[in-house]
């Protein structure tokens, strides 16, 4: 099975040093999106450039998943 690396991108990109292994590149997107997730949990903060790239083993980009921030649970209209 294929290894894929996620790395963080926003202006400057932190790397997967390790992967994960995947079936395919859908599992490796959805991997990426869960990932996307965690991040955006982490580190709330709005940044409409911040995304999960996905690296194949050959360390081609097959693809992006943004990173949205976290929702706010404020009352809007207050």
């Amino acid at each position: 099975m294929p290894r894929y690396f996620f790395d963080v991108k926003n202006g400057h990109r932190l790397f997967d040093s390790s992967g994960f292994v995947c079936d395919d590149d859908t599992a490796a997107i959805i991997r990426a999106t869960v990932l996307a997730v965690g991040v955006s949990l982490d580190k709330p903060e709005d940044d409409p450039e911040r995304r999960i790239a996905i690296i194949n083993d050959a360390g081609r980009e097959i693809g992006t998943v943004p990173v949205y921030s976290r929702p706010s649970y404020e009352d809007p209209t207050q």
